[in-house]
């Protein structure tokens, strides 16, 4: 009987090891790059952000975005760093905005930062970069991302889909609204006026009417 126990006692410590094991894999979350959407009015400025989630010390990245395929629906204005990877640390980034184009084939390319502040880099979620636009014409203008990359954990990735992923971004641009303009003073009082002098001569003729009715004294 102690032999069939100090066996059963060597199955579960072995059962125990295997399942602790270091070759044991859990399932991570991998980074999701996504571009913003946004509906707007014609003639708007507006921001768009490049954001990132679930990323894990995350020291460098970058990304071209395009923009207007077929006709001028968006112009981009400028490109500025977001707060994710200056907010660790010393907040020690190195930023480039890329180079805009808005000319026949639309597009912003070469948009780069780099943490180059100690170990370890900034987890998490957050805005990578900042894109400032302006609606021109109604329309829908698709947010496409590519040439993407991450160095996440220490390990540098452009392999969309794999090790990352790419969510893009569309801006939809509406028709302009006209406010209905509201009456001027000059108007309002135009309009005061004009109803007093009627009721002015209004009182004056009802007047001469009663004065024509009375007997002569």
């Amino acid at each position: 009987m102690v032999r069939y126990r100090c066996w059963a006692v060597v199955g579960l410590v072995l059962a125990l090891s295997l399942c602790l094991s270091p070759g044991t894999s859990y399932a991570v979350p991998i980074p999701i790059v996504t571009a913003g959407s946004a509906i707007v009015h014609v003639g708007d400025i507006f921001t768009i952000p490049i954001s990132i989630t679930a990323a894990t010390e995350l020291t460098s990245w970058q990304f071209d975005l395009s923009f207007n395929p077929t006709t001028t629906i968006l112009q981009a204005n400028a490109v500025t760093e977001g707060p994710f990877l200056s907010s660790s640390g010393t907040k020690t980034t190195l930023f480039s905005p890329g180079a805009i184009d808005n000319g026949s084939t639309p597009e912003i390319s070469l948009v780069t930062d780099s943490y180059v502040d100690l170990p370890p880099g900034p987890s998490g979620n957050g805005v990578l970069a900042n894109i400032e636009f302006k609606a021109l014409a109604v329309g829908q203008s698709p947010l496409t991302l590519s040439n993407v990359c991450l160095t996440n954990q220490g390990t540098l990735s452009c392999n969309s889909g794999t090790d990352f992923l790419v969510v893009n971004g569309l801006v939809t641009v509406i028709p302009q609204v006209v406010p209905v303009p509201e009456p001027s003073t000059v108007a309002l009082l135009s309009v005061g006026l004009a109803a007093w002098s009627l009721y002015r001569g209004a009182l004056r003729g009802r007047r001469q009417r009663v004065a024509q009715a009375l007997p002569p004294r």
